[in-house]
């Protein structure tokens, strides 16, 4: 660390950890400052790795690291009043059928602690025997539970997504699944209720 450099890194309490989304400035000796909105893949002594939206790795050294915050995760519009045309083709490229519940990200993931790790960046995720489809601002998850849907949502919210739609096949509709989707800040747009 070069003397008299005071480490953002370091200063940050409680102190950063893989999987937080941050604002970071990295100033290369031999180069232009540059400023990465993204999540923290890798931090050791030496280094800090953020992946932005567009799945790029940008990894500075701890030295290089003239500013860095905490940004929470970007609140989308009102899920609620999205077209019910959009999400059906949404729904239908991610072969999710059923009735849709839908529901910001930062709803879903408020308390939640961020996972150190995702699957690979990309149009979709396996999460057990669910596979997940992120496209835009939205991610489509057919059926599963509240664990798997924050999954996906972590995983999705690193390429931008900001609202969650599952999709609950008419064989898996229960009240126990509308009981967990309530509980966890779900809306049924069909008015499906617990």
């Amino acid at each position: 660390m070069q003397q008299g450099h005071t480490d953002p890194v370091a200063a940050l309490v409680p102190p950063l950890v893989v999987g937080e989304r941050v604002s970071v400035l990295l100033t290369p000796v031999n180069g232009q400052p540059t400023e990465v909105l993204g999540f923290v893949t890798d931090l050791t002594d030496d280094l800090l790795t953020v992946l932005d939206r567009h799945g790029e790795a940008h990894e500075g050294r701890r030295r290089e690291v003239a500013a860095l915050r905490r940004v929470p995760l970007a609140r989308g519009r009102r899920p609620q009043a999205t077209p019910r045309d959009l999400l059906d083709a949404l729904a239908d490229r991610a072969q999710a059928p059923g009735a849709p519940w839908v529901t910001r990200i930062t709803d879903l993931l408020t308390g939640q602690t961020p996972p150190a790790s995702v699957p690979a960046w990309g149009p979709t995720a396996s999460f057990g025997a669910v596979t997940a489809r992120m496209e835009g601002e939205w991610v489509t998850v057919p059926g599963g539970d509240v664990t798997v849907w924050r999954a996906a949502a972590w995983w999705a919210t690193r390429m931008g997504a900001r609202s969650v739609q599952v999709r609950v096949p008419d064989d898996e509709a229960s009240h126990a699944v509308a009981q967990a989707l309530l509980a966890a800040g779900f809306t049924s747009l069909d008015g499906a209720a617990a």
